[in-house]
């Protein structure tokens, strides 16, 4: 014979659809028809997943924090600059529990290709190879015993595509005058 008021609200602690409150309290004696007020969980709270990506690996990470969840970051080669976030997982938008984790993919730079060994070729074919794989060239020419032209070392053998690689090239061998 009491008239409930139902009033609904996130909890941690209780199940969605579980009474955490009522007033007045259990026990107590009241006319009948009164309204006694009852709180029901309608479990975690929850909270809409911001965006981050493009933002500064820091300023993602302190967004997530301030929108309650627990993010999670990975470094990714990427040709974005270095600390970009470009991926995030669960995306923007979605909601999840207060507390969730979120992970956020975060730019490393571009990703180190091993560099072709070129050492032994005449440097114009050396060059051309390099080239054609994406790399810049530089040449210092050095003292060897090697045939003048030949590449004798190369530096550095793993680097980001689109990187300079120093070739060293042979001045030939060193002649005298037979007395």
């Amino acid at each position: 014979g009491l008239v409930p008021s139902v009033h609904r609200e996130p909890s941690t602690d209780a199940p969605k659809g579980q009474v955490i409150s009522q007033s007045p309290d259990p026990g107590t004696k009241v006319q009948k028809h009164q309204t006694v007020e009852i709180t029901v969980s309608t479990g975690p709270p929850t909270v809409p997943v911001p965006s981050v990506v493009g933002q500064n690996r820091d300023a993602a990470i302190s967004a997530l924090v301030n929108a309650g969840l627990s993010p999670k970051a990975f470094p990714v080669p990427s040709s974005k600059p270095v600390d970009t976030v470009t991926g995030q997982d669960p995306p923007a938008g979605k909601v999840v529990e207060k507390g969730s984790a979120v992970r956020i993919n975060y730019s490393s730079g571009p990703a180190e290709v091993d560099v072709p060994n070129v050492v032994g070729l005449p440097y114009d074919q050396a060059a051309a190879s390099l080239q054609q794989q994406g790399f810049g060239v530089k040449r210092t020419d050095v003292d060897s015993d090697q045939p003048k032209g030949t590449v004798i070392d190369e530096s550095p053998s793993r680097a980001p595509a689109g990187s300079t690689i120093t070739l060293s090239v042979s001045k030939g061998p060193k002649t005298s005058t037979v007395p």
